[in-house]
């Protein structure tokens, strides 16, 4: 490598460590009640850091290295956040942290043995299916939607994560040649699979599915005409969806004007919008915000928090950080010879990209709130786990891209 890229990397990394040295003080000396507790997870957070940025970046050969620099910058603004918020849950995200950044590592290295060579779209459609199916069948409801498994005692999981990734598997195997081969079975297939969600009360899950099908179908294939269509059956389906479900006619409502029932379904947009505006250009400081007035701080409204204490500023800097995630993504894809991995690659991205502007834009008032959790900051291990999951088959198929290129 470039000494002077190898510079930047090096800087990169010092940069990362020392945000949280200084941030974890800050916690510390604003909120003594915290403990030492904070400090052995945040050595840990480090050590898995520091160690998994080795292994990527001396012993994996042509690796992204930025994709796991940016994507543990934010699990780490996510924990400074957290440890504010609730220091039960910053425990449990490091765990969650350093599970998903080995699979990181492993997901990176299984790209070349499994995904480059299982494309059976019916496999992957089979496997989304029963996950989409488990929730239904053997899941709580939580915040409105059926759609977690618990297993008494050990854990809990939100299988729509683990969908996510082979529904991609299954768009990329069925789209690798430009073309539908068996347009109605393939329209009853992705079908199925959003009545599932629907069925579920997914309402974000639902949208993020059948948007990015749409997308990825558009960019295989370059036909206006099924975008049309399917952008025409999609507003259909949401104003059946309006007029069908109350949970969701709520939401539109409350999207529309929070200020007409704001101690009722009005109060989470409202209490967010307060937050950020709270916040101002340079925000309120660390520590000097008021999370606890915000509903489901620690998972749907962390940007909302994070915006109060870091402010404007701070907020942008989120979004430029997420920005460059997604901006690496398309261009693995575009470097991509082989069009089933590229497919692959700007599926997880569409995906991801879907997901940060759906939750981005429902905390500010963009959009309705559909109830999916911000990538890498908010707490939780299914998130977490496949996030780092598909970041590693992105920077797998970047080293299958330069070994193709013999660049080594």
């Amino acid at each position: 490598m470039h000494p002077q890229i190898e510079d930047v990397y090096n800087k990169s990394v010092g940069i990362l460590a020392l945000i949280g040295i200084i941030n974890f003080l800050l916690l510390s000396y604003f909120n003594k009640t915290l403990g030492i507790g904070i400090f052995y997870g945040a050595l840990i957070f480090l050590a898995t850091f520091f160690l998994c940025y080795i292994i990527n970046y001396k012993f994996i050969e042509n690796s992204d290295v930025y994709l796991f620099l940016l994507s543990s910058l934010l699990v780490e603004l996510g924990l400074i956040m957290l440890c504010r918020i609730n220091p039960e849950l910053y425990k449990k995200q490091v765990v969650f942290y350093v599970i998903g950044a080995f699979l990181f590592i492993l997901s990176t290295i299984m790209t070349n043995y499994f995904i480059k060579r299982v494309k059976n779209p019916l496999l992957f459609w089979l496997i989304t299916f029963v996950f989409l199916l488990l929730p239904i069948l053997f899941g709580v409801e939580r915040g409105g939607a059926k759609n977690w498994i618990y297993i008494k005692g050990l854990f809990s999981f939100q299988p729509s994560e683990i969908a996510k990734l082979f529904f991609v598997f299954y768009l990329s195997s069925n789209l690798k040649e430009g073309k539908i081969k068996n347009m109605s079975k393939f329209i009853l297939e992705i079908f199925l699979i959003i009545v599932l969600l629907i069925l579920a009360k997914d309402l974000g899950g639902a949208m993020l599915f059948y948007l990015t099908a749409l997308m990825l179908i558009f960019i295989a294939t370059s036909r206006y005409d099924y975008a049309f269509l399917g952008i025409l059956f999609g507003i259909f389906l949401g104003l059946a969806g309006f007029h069908s479900f109350p949970y969701i006619r709520a939401r539109v409502l409350a999207w529309l004007d929070p200020w007409q029932d704001v101690p009722g379904r009005g109060y989470q947009i409202a209490q967010s919008l307060f937050a950020i505006a709270q916040g101002g250009f340079f925000g309120t400081g660390l520590g000097l915000g008021h999370p606890e007035y915000i509903p489901a701080v620690a998972t749907d409204f962390i940007f909302s928090a994070f915006t109060e204490e870091f402010g404007f500023l701070g907020g942008q800097a989120l979004i430029i950080l997420y920005f460059l995630l997604v901006y690496r993504g398309v261009r693995i894809s575009l470097r991509s010879i082989d069009s089933y991995l590229s497919l692959v690659s700007i599926g997880l991205t569409v995906f991801f990209g879907l997901q940060v502007f759906t939750i981005i834009g429902g905390v500010i008032k963009l959009i309705p709130i559909t109830g999916v959790t911000l990538p890498f900051m908010s707490y939780g291990g299914s998130s977490m786990i496949i996030s780092f999951t598909s970041l590693g088959i992105l920077n797998g198929v970047w080293i299958s891209s330069r070994e193709e290129e013999g660049i080594g």
